[in-house]
């Protein structure tokens, strides 16, 4: 029987460290009886925990940030040690048998098949009703930003095709003779994604604890918030990131130089990474650091790095690897000055320690406010818009003045600052497709020139060939064999 090879089968709860011989095994090794699994509180409470286990694996999440910036034009590969690892993306060379989309589509699977089974089981258990909707309101969430990645993935943005091909939406556990989910479209995936925000709002607890690396409502309000900014209703979005980040100021300019390892007030979700994670040097710090101790092969490209104003504190994220005869000064490298290498411009915005013990910020006050700032923009409400884009500037910028610009020059404003706050968090590369903008990379800065328009059918990725042979799942546009 053809089955979709990357959903999981049944009523099972797959445990994070499972390795599975074949992803079509009704019940996988590794894998524990749904029943056994939320049989008691103490059960219900490790099994929600393990769906975020599920996250920390360095081939979905982790390879989709670095997969968006890679691609985005602001940054550029360095093509030796890192065994390779995305080069296809950066290149734009991804097919139906290359590059990351098949670990990212089985593993996108994978956790939205655990909440399923979740949210099966969580109504047959003797916790309290308002418990039950608090942990059925987090498994919904988790599954909508399961499929809010995948959607942007694989299937062109909602405001450049709405009617174009989605992916297969997945509300229930999979069984063995159950028809397989086909492709509807951007707007029904979208659709499915609201309904399981709206519900986890609706019902989520508002005293969850903030330092548990667990969804709350400010992180529900915050995916609502890009959720709408992708549909383009303004004016939701707006709210949803006021929302979003009441009770998270932003820290202090300061901590921008410290490398982002350690939470702060700003950090809406932060993933927590132990040292036992098994995640080594694939994390997102590993390839941006600038300190030779992981891959360190992510570079600024000089047009991007002279974005940053001289006064701008976000600037001294930046240095050069001049074959490794910078100055140190402790662990840490001198910010006094920047110098032009061939390869780019070194970041320290993230902060890699070889103990592998890292807290990854997934949302954060920042971002809200930009968020802000554009719909804002868009609504034509340009005085709303500059307060919060100010929010974001004059944290960064000694001595800055709220902006003056209006209409087309303002959101030109606010695409850039969300461009240099955002820069290395997974952001560029779809806000660029999203809004409809041409990627255009020259040389110097790269060393593979490109320029993507609107639609391109490169900008999504292709269904892996072993999917569409096995399930007969339908193939984006432009991509053969």
């Amino acid at each position: 029987m053809k089955r979709i090879f990357y959903i999981f089968l049944s009523g099972t709860l797959l445990l994070a460290s499972s390795c599975g011989k074949d992803y079509l095994e009704t019940t996988p090794p590794g894998s524990v009886a749904a029943s056994t699994a939320f049989s008691t509180p103490e059960r219900v409470t490790a099994a929600m925990n393990g769906l975020y286990d599920l996250i920390t694996t360095s081939s979905f999440n982790t390879h989709i940030a670095l997969t968006q910036d890679i691609k985005g034009g602001d940054m550029v590969l360095v093509r030796t040690g890192n065994y390779n690892r995305f080069v296809t993306e950066y290149q734009f060379q991804q097919s139906p048998t290359a590059g990351n989309g098949g670990a990212f589509l089985r593993d996108g699977y994978k956790l939205i098949a655990n909440t399923n089974v979740a949210i099966t089981e969580l109504p047959k258990t003797t916790l309290s009703d308002a418990l039950k909707n608090d942990y059925l309101a987090e498994a919904r969430a988790l599954r909508a930003w399961a499929h809010l990645h995948l959607v942007r993935l694989f299937s062109q943005p909602y405001a450049v095709n709405q009617n174009a091909l989605g992916i297969p939406v997945v509300d229930k556990v999979i069984g063995p003779n159950d028809p397989i989910p086909g492709r509807g479209t951007v707007k029904a995936t979208y659709d499915f994604i609201l309904a399981d925000l709206l519900f986890a709002k609706a019902n989520i607890s508002t005293t969850r604890a903030n330092n548990t690396g667990r969804f709350t409502i400010n992180v529900v309000n915050g995916l609502l918030a890009r959720v709408y900014l992708d549909m383009q209703q303004w004016q939701n979005a707006a709210d949803h990131a006021k929302l979003a980040r009441t009770g998270y100021p932003l820290a202090a300019a300061s901590t921008l130089l410290d490398g982002f390892v350690d939470k702060t007030s700003e950090w809406i979700w932060t993933l927590v990474y132990r040292s036992d994670d098994n995640t080594g040097y694939l994390q997102i710090a590993s390839f941006q650091e600038p300190y030779d101790i992981g891959y360190s092969t992510f570079r600024a490209t000089t047009s991007f790095v002279n974005m940053f104003a001289d006064n701008d504190i976000r600037k001294k994220q930046f240095y050069v690897n001049l074959d490794k005869v910078a100055t140190y000064e402790g662990d840490a490298l001198q910010r006094d000055d920047l110098y032009f290498s061939r390869d780019g411009f070194l970041m320290n915005k993230f902060y890699f320690r070889d103990a592998w013990d890292l807290s990854v910020p997934m949302m954060r006050s920042a971002e809200m406010w930009l968020i802000e700032a554009e719909a804002e923009a868009e609504l034509g409400h340009d005085g709303l818009a500059q307060d919060a884009l100010f929010a974001v500037q004059g944290r960064a910028i000694t001595g800055a003045t709220k902006s003056t610009n209006t209409g087309a020059a303002l959101k030109t404003e606010i695409r850039d600052e969300r461009r240099k706050e955002l820069f290395g968090e997974g952001f560029r590369f779809y806000d660029l497709t999203r809004r409809k903008e041409t990627l255009t990379r020259a040389m110097p800065d790269h060393w593979a020139a490109l320029t993507l328009a609107t639609g391109d059918y490169r900008n999504v990725l292709p269904i892996p060939e072993r999917e569409t042979d096995i399930s007969g799942l339908e193939q984006n546009p432009g991509y053969t064999r």
